[in-house]
């Protein structure tokens, strides 16, 4: 089954696995000279309009995970690192990190990213957050913990 696109913004010419193909940020990297973006803070009464959470959400939830934490982390610091935006976004990189980890066959670290990330969650107390139903997020988080595979991360507004 796939999951459908929340933006049309092309995907990286690969999915980065360290140590299988070259670091996107070094040479032959699919991202080779660019900066790191500079994204806007999302509305919190709007999300949807974001169109970096947006991104990183489609290259996270189609497996590109170290190429998500890139926006996602702008997306963080956008929020100055604090607060419970910042700590929704955190969860989301330890996320990717996990992803990362299961794709070297890490396991035991990506069940360090997978808890890091429910702790997170589960730390924002409500039922709904920017339009993600956190309950359901904490479920397919303890799902990961069991499984090894990361789960598909989709906002309501979809």
């Amino acid at each position: 089954m796939t999951t459908a696109r929340l933006t049309t913004k092309k995907f990286p010419s690969y999915i980065f696995v360290p140590g299988k193909n070259p670091h996107p940020k070094k040479t032959g990297g699919h991202m080779e000279g660019e900066k790191d973006p500079i994204v806007p803070q999302i509305d919190s009464e709007n999300p949807a309009i974001n169109e970096a959470l947006r991104y990183s959400l489609d290259l996270y939830n189609h497996g590109y995970f170290w190429e998500s934490h890139v926006y996602f982390e702008a997306l963080w610091n956008a929020h100055g690192r604090v607060g419970e935006t910042a700590d929704f976004l955190k969860a989301m990189i330890k996320l990717g990190a996990a992803g990362v980890k299961m794709s070297l066959g890490e396991k035991k670290n990506a069940r360090d990213h997978f808890e890091r990330a429910l702790e997170l969650i589960e730390s924002l107390d409500r039922l709904e957050f920017l339009g993600f139903d956190l309950t359901e997020m904490e479920t397919l988080i303890e799902d990961s913990i069991e499984s090894g595979k990361n789960p598909k991360i989709l906002p309501t507004w979809k």
